[in-house]
C-alpha cells in the first residue's frame, strides 16, 4: 500500500500532525481543562466509557473488548461510575446470568456537558481558522475515520 512519491510527504505531514493533535488532546491537563469547563470531574477513560454507552448498552466484557482494555480494568471503572450514579445494570435480555451496563440520565448529562465543553474549547482554539478550511479538514477526518472503521471491522 505504498503512496505515490508525490503525495508521501503530504501524507506524512498529515499523519504527524494528527498524532500531535490526538496526543495533546488526550493529555490529562487538557481533559482536566475540559472537566473544569464542564463543571464535572470526569477523566478521559471514564468519558470514553460513558460515551460508548450513550450509543448502546452492553456487557462489561463487550465494553472491554470495544475499548481494548482488560475486563478487570473496565469492571473497576464501571463500578466507580455506578457509585457516582452515572451507570446502572439491567438484566441481560436473553441470558439470565448476565447483566447489561446502562448509562443513567445523570451519566448522559455529564457526557453532554463534557462534549459541549470540548466543543467550546476547540472553537476557541480554532477561532482564526477559516470555515472552509475547517469543512475540508472535517471531511478528510470523516473519510479517514470511516476507512479505519472498515479496516478494523469496528
Amino acid at each position: 500500500m505504498a503512496q505515490p512519491a508525490s503525495t508521501a510527504p503530504t501524507v506524512n505531514n498529515f499523519t504527524d500532525s494528527l498524532v500531535r493533535v490526538v496526543r495533546f488532546a488526550t493529555l490529562p491537563r487538557f481533559t482536566e481543562r475540559v472537566a473544569e469547563e464542564a463543571g464535572t470531574h470526569l477523566d478521559r477513560s471514564a468519558y470514553v466509557l460513558l460515551a460508548r454507552l450513550v450509543e448502546e448498552q452492553c456487557r462489561v466484557g463487550e465494553l472491554a473488548e470495544h475499548l481494548c482494555l482488560d475486563v478487570s480494568t473496565v469492571s473497576r471503572q464501571v463500578h466507580a461510575l455506578e457509585q457516582r450514579g452515572m451507570l446502572g445494570r439491567e438484566p441481560h435480555p436473553t441470558d439470565r446470568r448476565g447483566s447489561m451496563v446502562v448509562i443513567t440520565p445523570q451519566g448522559r448529562e455529564v457526557v453532554e456537558q463534557h462534549r459541549r465543553a470540548r466543543q467550546e474549547l476547540f472553537a476557541e482554539l480554532l477561532r482564526d481558522t477559516p470555515p472552509a478550511e475547517l469543512e475540508t479538514v472535517t471531511s478528510v477526518l470523516d473519510q479517514l475515520a470511516t476507512r479505519i472503521e472498515e479496516l478494523t471491522g469496528t
